[in-house]
């Protein structure tokens, strides 16, 4: 399948009007997580871009070793890659769909994770904003803030 077709398949199925795939990119609301569709004429792919954010200038470092533990193994990430944006330096979530086998229902389902795991990373960035007295009272009492979905894989 073609990126436009695909595009205007998953737009006529979910009553999309806008969604036009216009120059290799697109871009709609998933779950109120901005996600940016773009056309990969190179690998004949859809990436699928969803920003995170900016940390706090003394938490860059920390927040870069977290995602770069979330990419081992694609834990944390379900098949995105978290990357930084070298224009805007903005944290954000990437996931490449090859158009030779994706569907409506993929593509879909495959957005649906990529805005939960932006999200969830929202509230990872969110938690490094933190003053560190304000950690340190919260895990001196015990308390772990798990911000990786279920599976616990990142504490906060």
């Amino acid at each position: 399948m073609e990126f436009k077709e695909l595009i205007a398949e998953f737009a006529a199925k979910y009553g999309i009007k806008e969604l036009e795939g216009a120059d290799g990119v697109a871009e709609l609301y998933v779950e109120g997580v901005r996600v940016e569709l773009l056309n990969d004429s190179r690998t004949h792919s859809l990436l699928a871009y969803a920003e995170i954010g900016h940390p706090q200038p003394d938490a860059d470092d920390k927040f870069g070793a977290m995602m770069l533990e979330a990419n081992f193994l694609l834990r944390g990430t379900e098949g995105a890659t978290l990357c930084r944006n070298p224009e805007t330096h903005a944290y954000a979530l990437m996931r490449p769909f090859q158009l030779a086998s994706t569907d409506v229902e993929t593509l879909a389902a495959g957005l649906e994770s990529l805005a939960s795991h932006t999200e969830s990373w929202r509230k990872a960035l969110a938690g490094l904003r933190i003053g560190e007295t304000e950690r340190t009272k919260h895990e001196e009492a015990g308390d772990s803030h798990h911000d990786m979905l279920s599976s616990g894989y990142f504490h906060v």
